[in-house]
């Protein structure tokens, strides 16, 4: 019988770590608040607010919301915030969270515009079957996209401002912000919300481990009767993604919203273990993948250095047998996001705990490199 809380032997450093524990560790008490006070403020008011804890940092509600739906456009995940049953008064509120990357000098600003506007246009037709007009102006990405760059960029000199000046909240002085907008169309709101994200630098992630399989067509159509199975409704914070396993063969493919790998450590019992040239990169088999730009270049970096890759599928046993060494996810919002916990649909609950892996950490590092390459020179 699984144990109800497996832990992987491979590696003994653990990336989890419990938050009553971290005393050494500042957490963001602070937020830059941004908000539009109607449809042609492009500045917008700023605030700055407290924040109970860490631990609330995701899908908070002044009126303690609770998601009660989730939408996906490509790689960025909006939920739904509000309580009331009507949808024909507008009341529905989406949230849509995102982070900086690379000392705050990247954000996924276009795959972040693009779902609010998708989810905009969801509550604008919604409003629309009661004679509601806002579809015209709110399913336009030319509405949304200066509004959001304006404000973002505004919250983010406001932010750093903050953490300048004398006596600054130590817990706002970090690599990383976590980015939250709350939107809705009737009445119109648009608000941006930016506090510390911790643990920049070992960023990770949780995953649920669900049987399926993912619709060619899934990731560009956000109507939720393309998922029958209501899987999107899983990815909710902490959880990052829904990873696929065949009922069939018990190997894992795909995550609803990136590609998925495990790393398995191939070297003798005794020998170092951080070389990351003694592991090996396991894919899921080439036909059931969505390759993307990030994947292929996952591949590129592991044939130039040496790494074994082989395409047979993570095999679920493996996981809970604790032979990977680690695991990630990859997509354009967190490009490598190692996976700290792998949460089992099973009647045992079980929990699959990853620690650090070298080989995850190298392409997580050299994807970050090729970002700062420079660019060639032609004679």
């Amino acid at each position: 019988m699984l144990t109800a809380k497996r832990a992987s032997q491979r590696m003994s450093t653990a990336t989890t770590f419990d938050f009553s524990s971290a005393g050494n560790v500042d957490f963001s008490t602070k937020s830059l608040v941004v908000r539009a006070r109607n449809e042609d403020d492009m500045e917008g008011v700023l605030s700055e607010e407290d924040i109970p804890s860490i631990h609330q940092l995701h899908l908070s509600m002044d009126n303690g919301g609770r998601v009660k739906r989730t939408i996906i456009c490509n790689t960025m995940v909006a939920y739904e915030m509000q309580q009331q049953a009507s949808r024909s008064d507008g009341r529905q509120v989406f949230q849509i969270c995102a982070r900086t990357v690379e000392g705050k000098a990247v954000f996924p600003l276009s795959e972040f515009t693009a779902c609010v506007q998708i989810v905009a246009t969801h509550m604008a037709q919604n409003v629309a079957v009661h004679g509601g007009d806002e579809e015209a102006r709110f399913s336009r990405l030319g509405f949304w996209s200066p509004r959001i760059k304006l404000l973002y960029a505004r919250a983010l000199a406001a932010y750093t401002q903050a953490c300048n000046r004398e006596g600054a909240d130590p817990s706002m002085m970090v690599d990383e912000v976590f980015v939250t907008a709350q939107v809705s169309v009737r009445p119109f709101s648009l608000s941006l919300s930016l506090c510390a994200y911790p643990f920049s630098s070992m960023g990770t992630c949780q995953v649920r481990v669900c049987k399926g399989t993912r619709p060619e067509s899934f990731l560009h159509d956000f109507q939720l009767s393309k998922d029958p199975r209501g899987l999107t409704r899983l990815i909710t914070p902490p959880i990052a993604d829904v990873i696929l396993v065949d009922p069939a063969t018990k190997r894992l493919s795909e995550g609803l919203v990136s590609n998925f790998f495990a790393t398995r450590f191939d070297g003798h019992r005794d020998s170092d273990r951080t070389k990351y040239t003694d592991y090996t990169l396991v894919c899921a088999p080439l036909e059931t993948i969505h390759c993307g730009a990030l994947a292929e270049r996952v591949w590129a970096i592991c044939q130039r250095d040496g790494i074994q890759v082989t395409f047979g599928g993570p095999s679920l046993s493996d996981a809970v047998a604790g032979r990977w060494s680690g695991a990630f996810i990859v997509n354009a919002a967190y490009h490598v996001l190692p996976i700290d916990t792998m949460h089992l649909t099973d009647r045992n609950s079980t929990a699959v705990e990853f620690g650090v892996c070298p080989l995850v950490a190298h392409l997580q590092e050299q994807l970050l490199l090729e970002r700062h390459a420079p660019a060639p020179a032609f004679l």
